[in-house]
């Protein structure tokens, strides 16, 4: 079922659709709709290269941050609640 939606482009970005609609023989609709479908396939074909990026800036906030990377890794395990992990992380200052 098609919807009739409004977004606000650019003149620039306007005349470009126009021009592919025409080139292409189909909608603008249809132009915005590929080129969504195609942005949408290289992102997930680059996913993995997202993750590398993530994964380094981890690594380095780690290197920095030792106690950040002892916390998160604690989350990952999940064995714990979270209440159970406050209980045992949290610095309470009454500690004899």
């Amino acid at each position: 079922m098609t919807e009739k939606n409004i977004i606000g482009i650019d003149k620039n970005l306007q005349k470009t659709i126009k021009k592919l609609a025409a080139w292409l023989d189909i909608s603008q609709s249809e132009v915005i709709k590929k080129a969504i479908t195609e942005y949408e396939k290289n992102f997930i074909f680059n996913k993995g290269e997202v993750e590398k990026i993530l994964q380094a800036a981890t690594d380095k906030i780690w290197a920095v941050d030792p106690k950040s990377k002892e916390i998160q890794l604690k989350l990952l395990q999940g064995s714990e609640t979270i209440d159970d992990f406050i209980a045992n992380n949290w610095d309470s200052g009454l500690d004899l």
